[in-house]
């Protein structure tokens, strides 16, 4: 019997680290998957998934973080026989950056709405619901006091979305593109900061009740303050157009064709945020 280790590596963002497999392995070749591999001599499987991981990813666990989902058997058309593997999972704060391909075509986080799509390893396809269950009911922490972000995406008539092009002096992703919105001031809601950013930094003056909780993010700030913050979008759609927008922060402040907005040089939290919302059924309700 074939027995080997997974690892489902969570990111604060609700990514799942997969591995895109080579043409030439012996088993689910070109298919994605955890990272992990085979038992060696007189090893259990939670001390395997520790050092298949450091191997393939670069990522050092403690064994005692690791979270079994269970240990789970298949009929195995690449081995002609029956699989049976542990899988684990396990929250890091690494980043891509942080992340070696030491085995595969690549090792990148996926967000867990994307997995699906992909031809998927079969211990991927049988243990995905539970990596999903896993990730739900262990959120991320981003610690005691974490930074409070609010961002506004406005729709107008069109479907297009309102995005700020940043200038060179933010702080945090200068001279890219994200949402217009700011810090939450302390003893600040998320709401009333993003009715206070979206008119200091556009004019725009939306009226009470008008702004409508997308979601809560959890941002990477890590080259601007060495942290995970925590952003509430908001959106709202509107009739409003770029005359109507006085640009006072940034380069500029416009509605953007959301398939131009997807290829943008976004910031960090618009490169999860963006995808997110022109994704939903939130904004297909509110585009034409």
């Amino acid at each position: 019997m074939h027995r080997f280790a997974a690892v489902a590596v969570i990111d604060p963002q609700g990514r799942l680290l997969m591995q895109e497999r080579d043409d030439d392995v012996l088993h689910e070749p070109g298919r994605w998957g955890y990272p992990g591999g085979d038992l060696e001599a007189g090893e259990d499987f939670r001390a395997a998934a520790v050092r298949e991981l450091r191997e393939e990813t670069g990522l050092v666990v403690d064994i005692h973080d690791l979270e079994s989902l269970g240990v789970r058997r298949f009929r195995s058309d690449g081995c002609g026989g029956d699989d049976e593997f542990e899988l684990f999972a396990v929250r890091t704060i690494a980043t891509q950056a942080n992340v070696v391909c030491g085995e595969g075509r690549q090792m990148v986080f996926v967000h867990l709405d994307d997995v699906a799509d992909r031809p998927l390893h079969r211990a991927t396809e049988l243990t995905l619901h539970r990596v999903r269950e896993w990730s739900e009911a262990h959120p991320f922490d981003p610690g005691p006091d974490p930074r409070r972000f609010a961002g506004i995406i406005l729709v107008d008539r069109r479907g297009w979305i309102l995005l700020q092009e940043r200038d060179e002096h933010p702080r945090i992703d200068p001279e890219k593109w994200g949402l217009a919105g700011g810090h939450v001031d302390p003893g600040e809601d998320f709401e009333p900061a993003a009715h206070r950013e979206l008119e200091e930094e556009t004019g725009v003056r939306m009226p009470a009740g008008s702004l409508r909780l997308f979601r809560e993010f959890v941002v990477d700030h890590h080259e601007a303050y060495g942290s995970w913050d925590v952003m509430q979008v908001f959106v709202a759609a509107t009739d409003l157009t770029d005359a109507d927008i006085d640009c006072r922060e940034g380069r500029q402040i416009v509605f953007v064709d959301p398939t131009v907005a997807r290829g943008l040089d976004l910031s960090s939290a618009a490169t999860d945020i963006v995808p997110a919302f022109l994704d939903s059924d939130l904004y297909a309700s509110m585009a034409p």
